[in-house]
C-alpha cells in the first residue's frame, strides 16, 4: 500500500496496536493532524496544556499496558510536556512523543520557535530518532512502538521536520514490529532469592509492573511460608488493592521513618524494584536506607520476568494457601455524621467507592490520611505520582479512563498541584469521561512548610 510519510506514520503505529492519539499541535503537525483525520481507528484526544496530553499519556499506559502516542509542536510544546514525561519515564509507562519541528530547510533560519529540540528529546526520553528521509519514516515509527513497548516501559520520541511530515513521495508500510520478551531468570538466582526468605527478619521488596493481583498472591503464598515482610515502594505505577486481596507493605515518605520501618532487616529480595532512597537528602540523615548490614539482593528488574520468578518461589516454598493474616479486611461501618475533612473522607471512600474503581492519588499530605483507609475498600487499582512533579493526576486520570471506559475512575488530588494541569477538566468534560475529582482545599502548600522544618532552613 502506497502513502504519503504522514499517513504512514499514522498507519505504521495503527498496525502495531496504536489506539489513542493525545494532541495539542501547531502548524508544522497539520499534515500529521489530518493523517489522523484519515484514520478512524486511532481515537484524537485534544489537551488545552501539554502537561495534559503527557499526564494522560503516563495514565493511558498505565492501565491498558501499551503506548499511547503524544502529538507535540517543537521545542516548546515538548518543554510544556516535559513534567508528567518526567513522571512515566519513573513509571516505566511506555510513551511515543511524535514531535513536529520546522522544515528541514527553516531551520537556519533561527525563526522564533526554533529550539534546541534534539537536546529537549535526549534528556526527556529514553529512546530519540529525527527523520531524516521521508522515505524512513514507517521503519521509524515500527522502531519507536518496539522501543517503547519495550517490557519495562520506555518513553520514544520521533522527530519529524514538518517538509517530511507533507511530503507527497509514495511510501511502504513497514511490517508489523515484534516486541522483546521479558528476559528470564537464573534458577541459580531464585533458589538464592528463596535461601534469604527463609532467614529470620527477611524482606520481598516488589515494585513496578509485579503489583497486579496474580503477583500479589503469589507473594503471599511465599510470605504465608518463610515469613518474611512483603514490602513495595512509597509510591507504585499501579497497584491491585481492596478488601479479600493481599496485603503489602509500603515504604514511609519521611525518610527517618523509612529507616525505621527498614530496621533490623537482615536480607531483602526485590523484584522489580530497586533498594530504597530518601525522596530529598536532609541536613544529618542517611540517603540509603537499607540497613548497613543487611544483605540486598537484585532478583529482577523490570525487564526481567518476575511473573516466572514469583511462580518459581511459590513452588519452592510448596505453599498451597495463603495465611490470613496477608489479607486485608473489609472496612464495615461508613461514617455517616461528622465534618468532611481528609480525616473523615478515608473511611467515607472506602465505603462508598464502586468495585473496580481506578484512583489516580495525588492528594500528597492529605493522601497520607486517606491511602490506608482506602485499603479496606472493595477491590481497585491504585496509581500514584512515581516522579513527584506535582500537576499528574489530573490528566492521568483522563489516560486512566481512556484505557478502561467501563470503571469509574476517583481523582484524590491537592489543590496545589491540581492547578499546574486545571486544563485537564476541560478534556474530561469534552471526551465526556466517568471521573469524580476530589480536590483537597487546604489553601496551603503545607508539604512545603513540613520540610522548612525538615531541613531546619528557619531557625
Amino acid at each position: 500500500m502506497k502513502l504519503n510519510a504522514s499517513d504512514s506514520l499514522i498507519k505504521t503505529l495503527i498496525n502495531n496496536g496504536l489506539e489513542v492519539v493525545f494532541a495539542n499541535p501547531g502548524t508544522s503537525e497539520m499534515h500529521l493532524v489530518a493523517a489522523i483525520d484519515h484514520n478512524p481507528q486511532v481515537r484524537p484526544v485534544l489537551g488545552l496544556f501539554e502537561g495534559v496530553v503527557s499526564g494522560a499519556a503516563d495514565g493511558y499506559a498505565r492501565m491498558s499496558g501499551k503506548a499511547a502516542a503524544n502529538l507535540l509542536h517543537l521545542g516548546p510544546g515538548l518543554g510544556n510536556a516535559f513534567a508528567n514525561i518526567h513522571n512515566a519515564r519513573k513509571a516505566n509507562s511506555p510513551m511515543i512523543n511524535i514531535v513536529g519541528d520546522h522544515a528541514s530547510y527553516h531551520l537556519k533560519h533561527n525563526a522564533p520557535l526554533t529550539s534546541d529540540l534534539d537536546g529537549l528529546s535526549k534528556v526527556s526520553s529514553d529512546w530519540v530518532r529525527r527523520l531524516d528521509d521521508p522515505r524512513n519514516i514507517s521503519k521509524l515509527a515500527n522502531e519507536a512502538w518496539k522501543n517503547a513497548n519495550s517490557p519495562s516501559g520506555k518513553v520514544a520520541t520521533m522527530i519529524i521536520p514538518a517538509d517530511y511530515a507533507w511530503s507527497d513521495i509514495d511510501i511502504d508500510i513497514e511490517p508489523k514490529t515484534s516486541i522483546n520478551n521479558p528476559k528470564s531468570v537464573d534458577f541459580n538466582d531464585i533458589a538464592k532469592a528463596y535461601d534469604l526468605l527463609k532467614k529470620e527478619k527477611s524482606m520481598l521488596f516488589i515494585g513496578g509492573r509485579f503489583l497486579d493481583e496474580k503477583c500479589l498472591k503469589l507473594a503471599s503464598h511465599i510470605a504465608s511460608v518463610t515469613n518474611c515482610r512483603l514490602v513495595t515502594d512509597t509510591f507504585v505505577p499501579k497497584i491491585r488493592r481492596g478488601a479479600g486481596l493481599p496485603i503489602i507493605e509500603q515504604v514511609p515518605y519521611f525518610a527517618e521513618m523509612a529507616e525505621l520501618f527498614l530496621a533490623d532487616t537482615q536480607s531483602i529480595v526485590f523484584i522489580g524494584s530497586r533498594p530504597p532512597v530518601s525522596f530529598f537528602a536532609y541536613p544529618d540523615k542517611k540517603s540509603f536506607l537499607s540497613p548497613d548490614s543487611a544483605e540486598l539482593f537484585e532478583l529482577c528488574s523490570n525487564d526481567d520476568d518476575g511473573i516466572s520468578a514469583l511462580n518459581e518461589l511459590k513452588d519452592l516454598s510448596g505453599s498451597t494457601k495463603i495465611d490470613e493474616k496477608f489479607i486485608q479486611s473489609y472496612i464495615g461501618d461508613v461514617p455517616t455524621s461528622g465534618d468532611l475533612d481528609a480525616t473523615t473522607l478515608g473511611p467515607l471512600l472506602a465505603g462508598l467507592m464502586p468495585e473496580d474503581s481506578i484512583v489516580s492519588d495525588e492528594a500528597t499530605t492529605s493522601s497520607l490520611l486517606v491511602s490506608p483507609f482506602a485499603l479496606q475498600a472493595k477491590p481497585h487499582d491504585w496509581l500514584a505520582l512515581c516522579g513527584g512533579s506535582i500537576g499528574q493526576g489530573l490528566p492521568l486520570a483522563i489516560g486512566a479512563s481512556l484505557a478502561k471506559p467501563d470503571r469509574p475512575v476517583i481523582t484524590l488530588h491537592g489543590d496545589g498541584g491540581a492547578m499546574y494541569t486545571v486544563q485537564a477538566l476541560w478534556t474530561q468534560a469534552r471526551e465526556n469521561l466517568n471521573i469524580t475529582n476530589i480536590i483537597f482545599s487546604n489553601r496551603s502548600y503545607e508539604i512545603l512548610k513540613i520540610e522548612l522544618d525538615r531541613v531546619q532552613a528557619i531557625e
